[in-house]
């Protein structure tokens, strides 16, 4: 094995930098009159107290070592974005004993009035919190529940270090960082705050220390089928892998990785350029609470392997991003294991979504590619057949997109109709109906169970089963405009020409389903603009693939094929 170590060719180390994030608590705490033993709540009236709000910035990071100042002006990779669901934990303490305020934890919760996105922190029974005043206050995310937070805490100190030193000493970050959620929720911050006026403010304090891994990359140099030049698309090194543990890629394609400070070594693996393993390792000796470290295995992402390749409907689309040409009339059985999906459309569908793929994508995308299976049932894993497209309820969802308020805060204004028949705009619909799933499961909303979209609910599962490539969009449920060119072919007005098509590479895949099975309805998640709400779109796979509204959301039963964009 190739080890690689800071200060040797393989690797550049990049000097930690110290991370801050700013937490402004402006807070409804009491100021005189009230029992320090006061529950959070709305019931008490005590008009000594001011409105509770927090928000959340990021201090930023300074140059790396052998950085000139002066080569960029602001550094913004590392900053910490609080989004809606964050939970944070508050204590209150006063002669070395908490009072009042004990592992309060609050949830940050997007402003439904501001519009802008902009956060409040509610208790999770969504009040105000109620604080008292005249104590020292110390805070930290992400909150643990009471019977993992109790014995962590030392309230006869004052520094906040000494106050969270158990927490941080037993902290252990997953070994699984592979989304976002998991990355955040192993990014233990602790802070301490003081008021001033009407305002308690925290700045926040990254207790582990951060590991950037850059590697070599696979870069296409691709071209239509006219042989006209496309964007570049770079992907990961073919079957880069980590070696127990799961690292977060980012949109740039670096991976982080949290760790509580100490001597670590992280390994993996990848295919270079002339076909053979890469191994590589490297020990975090140096790693340092609040700081980061980069290291560039091979050249990194500067080292890229490059191919030619002709991008074409029918092309062969694989587990790690990887393409096999369409004109290949059998595959090896380690081409179909890796097999997920097949392109069928060439172009970049960014526009159509709402700027929700730009991050991902900012040059745009290169296509569409249709998986080799159809969803099963979430509630029915054994049946592909989805009963229905609700669970028996019907209303607009176009009516609660219009005004609605996203979980993390950031639905796009313009974003307002998942009725719109001729864009591809799929992905954009799948968030949206995600988000209308957590309203209507939301207690406090009073909604019925029924009217949860069901589809959308088994796209987890599907990933888990066939993951897709995070350089990817992921899976997700299909417009029907996206759809309808998959039974049509790209270019096409009607017909089956890709649905055809699609059958004769996809039988080339061992353990694929084609699509001319006979029933050959599919739903779309785009809904119809009329019958009351009771109806979505579906296009008939076996009848030339017609366009219909006929289907009804509570009575109809019709396949589901997932796509991704890439």
């Amino acid at each position: 094995m190739k080890r690689i170590i800071p200060h040797i060719p393989n690797i550049t180390a990049v000097a930690f930098v110290q991370l801050a994030a700013v937490v402004v608590f402006v807070s409804a705490f009491l100021l005189t009159g009230c029992s320090e033993n006061e529950l959070p709540g709305n019931e008490n009236t005590d008009t000594n107290r001011t409105t509770f709000t927090i928000e959340v910035s990021d201090g930023g990071y300074a140059p790396a070592a052998g950085e000139k100042p002066d080569t960029r002006a602001t550094e913004n990779d590392y900053t910490t974005q609080f989004t809606a669901g964050d939970k944070i934990g508050v204590f209150a303490v006063k002669n070395n004993e908490i009072v009042g305020v004990n592992n309060l934890c609050l949830v940050a919760t997007a402003e439904t009035d501001a519009g802008d996105g902009s956060l409040v922190w509610k208790t999770e029974d969504g009040d105000t919190p109620i604080i008292p005043a005249g104590a020292a206050y110390y805070a930290y995310y992400p909150w643990q529940s009471n019977d993992k937070i109790a014995d962590k805490v030392n309230a006869s100190v004052t520094d906040v270090d000494d106050f969270f030193a158990d927490l941080v000493k037993n902290w252990a970050p997953s070994t699984n960082q592979g989304t976002y959620t998991d990355y955040t929720g192993s990014d233990l911050m602790i802070a301490f705050g003081t008021p001033s006026g009407k305002s308690l403010s925290f700045s926040m304090q990254h207790k582990m220390a951060l590991v950037v891994i850059d590697l070599p990359k696979i870069k296409y140099k691709l071209t239509d089928a006219d042989s006209k030049p496309l964007p570049d698309y770079i992907i990961d090194a073919p079957d880069t892998k980590f070696n127990g543990f799961t690292p977060y890629r980012t949109s740039d394609g670096m991976y982080r990785y949290l760790i509580n400070p100490a001597a670590t070594n992280l390994s993996g693996s990848y295919t270079n350029a002339t076909s053979a393993t890469a191994e590589w390792e490297f020990t975090t000796s140096s790693a340092t609470t609040g700081q980061y470290r980069k290291y560039v295995v091979d050249g990194g992402s500067s080292t890229t392997i490059e191919k030619t390749h002709q991008l074409q409907a029918g092309d062969f689309f694989m587990k790690d991003g990887t393409l096999l040409g369409k004109d290949a009339t059998t595959l090896t059985d380690a081409q179909q294991a890796a097999c997920i999906g097949i392109v069928y459309w060439v172009g970049d569908i960014k526009g159509d979504n709402y700027t929700l793929l730009d991050s991902k994508f900012p040059y745009g995308t290169h296509g569409l590619v249709v998986s080799l299976w159809d969803m099963p049932d979430p509630d029915n894993p054994n049946k592909v057949i989805m009963k229905w497209w609700t669970y028996n309820g019907k209303e607009f969802v176009n009516d609660w997109l219009a005004n609605a308020t996203w979980t993390d805060g950031k639905r796009p204004d313009d974003f307002i109709s998942i009725q719109e028949d001729k864009n591809m705009q799929g992905y954009a619909n799948t968030i949206a109906l995600e988000e209308y799933n957590k309203y209507i499961e939301n207690p406090n909303n009073g909604k019925d169970q029924d009217l949860c979209v069901k589809p959308v609910k088994g796209l987890d599962a599907f990933e888990t089963d066939h993951p897709s490539p995070s350089s990817s969009s992921g899976w997700y449920w299909p417009s029907v405009e996206e759809l309808k060119y998959v039974c049509w072919g790209q270019g096409n007005e009607k017909g089956e020409a890709g649905k055809k098509m699609l059958d004769t590479q996809i039988k080339k895949v061992s353990g694929s389903n084609v699509f001319d099975k006979g029933l050959d309805y599919f739903w779309s998640s785009t809904e119809y603009s009329g019958d009351s709400g009771n109806a979505a779109w579906n296009v008939r796979f076996n009848h030339l693939g017609i366009l219909s509204y006929t289907g009804r959301k509570s009575n109809s039963s019709y396949r589901v094929r997932p796509l991704l964009a890439f």
